[in-house]
């Protein structure tokens, strides 16, 4: 559309300058014959700039990358247009004595019901631990599904032990099948695999960061797994999407910064999600295509700091781009017509969820590891 744009206006301005010469008088046709040369030469440089521009914003991944994430039978030519306008008995998580490993093809085997999802980096162990604790304590039927994504060996054992049963299982994923900037912690590419993956195993999934404990029991969770329907569900922010989000991100998904200064964002430390075509199609596959590309993720002049909130009108971008979270964003904005209600609950309604810090929970293990804290000291309550 906007192509077709410049090709009318380049012809109109054309059309408009040889009547002006016509009826021009005589001895002016030839100096303005030569300007309306230049300046049609000049326009005709700027629409091949302006093409060129458009062909670049195009996700570029390799195939291999959508076979590995079980994208095998969906269409991923990079031009297609994305957008268009009673609970059975859980099974069982695979089970084997060596943790899970990635390899080249998608898992395909039997699908829990629903599990909780997180993942854990170096020197997050502590946290991991104290998650699979609050799981343990307060849900106790439900599954939990924790992803190493580099653990060191002392670490990677230490959260065996206290994840090894029939309701909780470690997943050893190797990222280094991916680009090598999937690994970057700034960016967080590698939280759309890691959703992506847990959704092959699982029919509905809550992902959380491992620094996100949970009160109330299982019915609270069901509850909310209900709300979510056949999509996502999350919690907004106060902050806009086009306030946290590099313009030249907009460009990758055809949309425009404009259509966003309305719409909340919706954070990634906790999120619903349903193994289903329109969660799949429509939001993963989109979303992970942006991820694998890095002009996409990570537009040049994007940061995630210095973020200037005090601008005026508060939805003009920040200055500090959210990366992952920001193509979530314009995923499900596209995917539901800026219709945030569709997908998300106001961020005060969050009270089932809290944050532990990472220093909080090493605090905490190693204080029972001296015998000088009671279980009790942990913020497992429900108040």
């Amino acid at each position: 559309m906007r192509t077709k744009n410049l090709v009318l206006i380049l012809c109109c301005v054309v059309l408009t300058s040889f009547i002006f010469i016509i009826l021009g008088p005589a001895g002016q046709q030839n100096d303005s014959l030569k300007n309306i040369v230049t300046q049609t030469h000049q326009r005709f440089n700027k629409l091949q700039e302006n093409l060129r521009a458009t062909e670049a914003k195009k996700f570029d991944i390799e195939p291999k990358y959508l076979a590995i994430l079980g994208f095998s039978n969906l269409p991923t030519s990079p031009s297609q247009t994305l957008y268009t306008g009673g609970q059975s008995q859980p099974s069982q998580l695979q089970q084997s004595s060596q943790p899970f490993t990635t390899n080249a093809t998608p898992y395909n085997g039997t699908k829990a019901n629903f599990t909780i999802v997180t993942y854990v980096q170096e020197g997050q162990a502590p946290s991991a631990i104290l998650l699979s604790q609050n799981i343990a304590a307060k849900f106790p039927n439900e599954y939990l599904l924790i992803y190493d994504l580099g653990l060191s060996e002392d670490d990677s054992r230490a959260l065996s032990a206290f994840c090894n049963s029939s309701k909780c299982s470690v997943i050893n994923y190797d990222l280094s099948v991916f680009p090598s900037y999937v690994t970057d912690q700034r960016m967080h590419a590698y939280r759309p695999i890691v959703i992506k993956d847990a959704l092959m195993r699982s029919k509905n999934i809550l992902f959380a960061e491992n620094s996100v404990r949970i009160r109330g029991n299982s019915r609270d969770l069901n509850d909310l797994r209900a709300k979510a329907g056949p999509g996502v569900l999350g919690w907004t922010t106060p902050k806009a999407v086009s306030t946290r989000t590099h313009p030249k991100m907009f460009d990758y998904f055809q949309t425009d910064a404009d259509d966003f200064i309305f719409l909340r964002m919706v954070e990634l430390d906790k999120v619903f999600f349903a193994d289903t075509p329109l969660v799949e199609e429509k939001i993963l596959l989109p979303w992970i295509k942006c991820a694998l590309t890095l002009e996409c993720i990570d537009p040049i002049g994007a940061q995630s700091n210095g973020c200037k909130y005090n601008k005026k009108p508060q939805y003009r971008y920040s200055g500090c781009h959210a990366y992952d979270t920001s193509a979530f964003n314009i995923v499900l904005g596209l995917t539901w017509h800026l219709d945030d209600s569709k997908y998300s609950l106001p961020g005060e309604d969050n009270n089932i969820f809290y944050q532990e810090t990472l220093e909080q929970a090493t605090k905490i293990l190693e204080n029972r590891r001296r015998n000088s804290s009671e279980t009790s000291d942990h913020p497992f309550a429900d108040d």
